[in-house]
């Protein structure tokens, strides 16, 4: 996972609508007049991005000086409705219609849309934009795109297994993707060959020659895109890079921009992003307008809202969680993994680990405890597990699956004595803090504990969870409301199922991701035999233009919430809560719908929120 994706994993997420023809989705936007000064200076800082001396103004570089919604732009956002998953906020797209199959799906772009040079943003630039997403890797199921006009674009699925998330290629997709920013053909059509398209086809073909020689084709044209350095920051968005160095940006108003009339703010201060104290630093000293997502102690943030910053939360859909390798015994028995859900105090852990923007979460189910209502009826709901700390359940759990406990101590069916030793990536310090409440509970349990800070995530993932070296670790899971992305936490690609009808990849195989390893079928109770990474394949499958199959994502997620339930591939130990600050002694006209308060604030002074006192 290369950090242009792994950054966005504390973003509220959606995906993209799938009726059959969209209207574009929008608030009903901010105050078309101010009555302050629209030439006002906004400061806060770029959450998804952390300046970097040298890197380039290119979306698609793996580090990167841009900032997204305010100079790099997509043609939808997210639109963070959980009560409506399929929903985006329009960007460079005005409007798109699906076609009936879901196959192919056509966008239609801002009428006046220009680039902060004064040239008009075109079918083009965002067909030479999506053979770059293409070959960096971040679209894989793009056949094909044909140009209608210099203002409509259709993009076509490639031929094979239908996937529904096809049509998130017109906006963002998932926390293991990224951002699909549009860029002028000018600046980087060049770089792409004559015959791209047909390279693309290749790429997509069966498995020979051809096929292998199209994957290094494209795989050496990311290289020169993820390479290139323009000289100026050429954006359709809202405001232009108009300087930069390693302490800020300064970011103008682009007076192209198709709404520029609503946008009431002059410039953009970016501060550096250097961490969590700095940021409070800021807050405390009123230098922020508007702070991302940060993890505080509750006294820090009594301290930054003393000083006039007001806290808006909202569910940063994403969990934390403890995860298990099944291959591995005492782990590979379920009764085993439902004892020790048993033991963990989940509301105490949160406390210690993550207090400030951490809910505990109300069982374990694989998605938030706030989605439940959109897969479950309330009957459903009512008979799962909460998993309630109950030592004498788990006691009674762990001695039926042939455990033995002497002297306060567990020991396994082998004679062995049980012992724990808990990874923690570096930089997650809230799962620091927790780990040591979860070694407390599991020692005083009679299971002794240890838990080590290991590999940054990336690497923490690639070089020992992806390889099976650990048989309980810590999982980021229950990511965005799209059911494919939220459910394949566990079912998917970690479970060995990298989609396409492909057979299932074993732990250690080349291109396997595999580390979960859940049995094929799991008989649940009140549900039935159930295949869990069969149907989060399907997720990837239905066809959502139909009441048909938007019942059907329903019934199978709530099936796999059952399944992961009962059979406890992972305990889930609290649902992450985005904070963020907005100090309004400068500003006013705040956006009020929490999900436009998910968005960055570019999307909303593009829609005409944020004006000066």
């Amino acid at each position: 996972m290369n950090s242009r994706r792994l950054k966005f994993l504390w973003m509220p997420l959606a995906v993209v609508t799938a009726a059959s023809t969209v209207a574009a989705c929008s608030s009903s936007g901010g105050s078309s007049s101010g009555g302050g000064n629209d030439n006002a200076t906004f400061t806060t800082i770029g959450y998804t991005t952390v300046i970097t001396p040298g890197a380039p103004m290119n979306p698609f570089a793996p580090v990167n000086n841009v900032f997204p919604t305010y100079d790099a732009m997509q043609l939808a956002w997210l639109a963070n409705n959980q009560a409506n998953p399929n929903q985006e906020v329009p960007g460079l797209a005005a409007s798109w219609t699906l076609s009936p199959s879901g196959t192919s799906v056509t966008v239609h772009l801002q009428p006046g849309a220009k680039w902060s040079n004064g040239q008009p943003v075109t079918a083009t630039d965002v067909k030479d934009s999506a053979a770059i997403w293409v070959a960096v890797g971040d679209v894989t199921d793009l056949g094909s795109v044909t140009v209608n006009n210099p203002t409509t674009i259709t993009f076509n699925e490639a031929s094979g297994p239908p996937s529904n998330t096809f049509v998130q290629v017109i906006g963002n997709t998932s926390a293991s993707l990224t951002q699909q920013d549009v860029v002028p053909a000018s600046e980087y059509g060049s770089m792409l060959p004559a015959d791209i398209w047909s390279t693309i086809a290749a790429s997509e073909g069966a498995v020979g020659g051809a096929k292998t020689a199209a994957a290094a084709s494209l795989a050496s044209l990311a290289k020169t895109i993820e390479a290139y350095s323009p000289k100026t920051d050429i954006s359709a968005g809202p405001f232009y890079i108009k300087r930069l160095n390693t302490s800020q940006a300064l970011l103008v108003k682009n007076p192209d921009f198709y709404a520029a009339s609503k946008v009431h703010i002059g410039e953009v201060i970016m501060q550096h992003q250097s961490g969590a104290s700095q940021i409070t630093d800021l807050l405390q000293s009123n230098s922020l307008d508007y702070s991302p997502f940060t993890g505080l102690a509750k006294a820090e943030e009594n301290q930054v809202e003393a000083a006039g910053n007001k806290p808006v939360t909202g569910d940063g859909l994403v969990a934390a969680a403890l995860v298990f390798d099944e291959n591995d015994a005492p782990y590979n028995n379920v009764k085993v993994r439902q004892a020790l859900a048993y033991v963990l105090d989940r509301p105490t852990i949160q406390k210690i680990g993550e207090p400030v923007v951490g809910t505990p979460s109300t069982t374990i189910t694989g998605a938030i405890s706030s989605t439940l209502p959109s897969w479950l009826s309330s009957a459903q709901q009512s008979a799962l597990n909460p998993y309630a700390p109950d030592t004498a359940t788990a006691t009674s759990l762990l001695k039926s699956a042939g455990l033995t406990q002497k002297s306060g101590q567990w020991y396994l069916p082998n004679g062995k004595a049980w012992t724990i030793n808990l990874p923690v990536p570096q930089g997650f310090s809230d799962w620091t803090s927790a780990s040591s409440a979860i070694k407390s509970e599991l020692d005083s349990f009679g299971i002794p504990t240890t838990f080590s800070v290991t590999d940054q995530w990336p690497q923490y993932q690639s070089n020992d969870l992806f390889k099976g070296s650990y048989p309980v670790g810590w999982w980021l899971m229950a990511l965005g409301t799209d059911p494919y992305t939220l459910f394949g936490r566990i079912y998917g690609p970690y479970d060995g199922y990298n989609g396409g009808g492909a057979a299932r990849l074993a732990t250690g195989a080349a291109g396997s991701d595999n580390f979960i390893n859940a049995p094929t079928t799991v008989n649940v109770p009140g549900v039935g035999t159930v295949n869990p990474g069969q149907l989060t394949e399907q997720l990837n499958t239905l066809n959502l233009n139909s009441s048909a199959g938007l019942a059907q994502q329903k019934q199978i997620g709530g099936q796999l919430i059952q399944t992961i339930n009962y059979e406890v591939p992972v305990i889930q130990l609290w649902d992450y809560q985005s904070l963020v600050f907005l100090d309004s002694k400068r500003f006013t006209n705040w956006p009020t719908d929490p999900n436009l308060l998910g968005q960055q604030p570019g999307v909303w002074m593009a829609d005409g929120y944020v004006t000066a006192k």
